[in-house]
């Protein structure tokens, strides 16, 4: 007999998509799966699982792993020290490279 699948909307604060798709089977089992989601206007994820919801500290977790997986992207390829995440990025436009 299948265990039941439960699904849930986790909202997406601080939640970097990258780590909860690498981090949700260790939480919840080798069956649980997440997907982006927007629920009632709120960006967030679906998770769904026959395993047990994320617990408060779980969340807590995978918003701390989110921070330092986003600050380690900001500091690819800058030499400074002060890291700003989301730091704004030009898009279409040129950037010049002196060189």
């Amino acid at each position: 007999m299948a265990a039941s699948q439960n699904s849930y909307f986790l909202p997406g604060f601080g939640i970097s998509r990258a780590v909860i798709q690498n981090e949700i089977r260790y939480h919840c089992g080798p069956d649980a799966i997440v997907r982006p989601y927007t629920h009632q206007g709120r960006d967030g994820f679906l998770v769904t699982t026959s395993g047990p919801a994320l617990t408060k500290a779980q969340i807590q977790d995978l918003k701390d792993a989110s921070r330092e997986y986003e600050e380690k992207q900001a500091q690819r390829g800058e030499d400074d020290s002060d890291v700003f995440v989301n730091k704004p990025v030009p898009v279409g436009h040129r950037i010049r490279r002196s060189g």
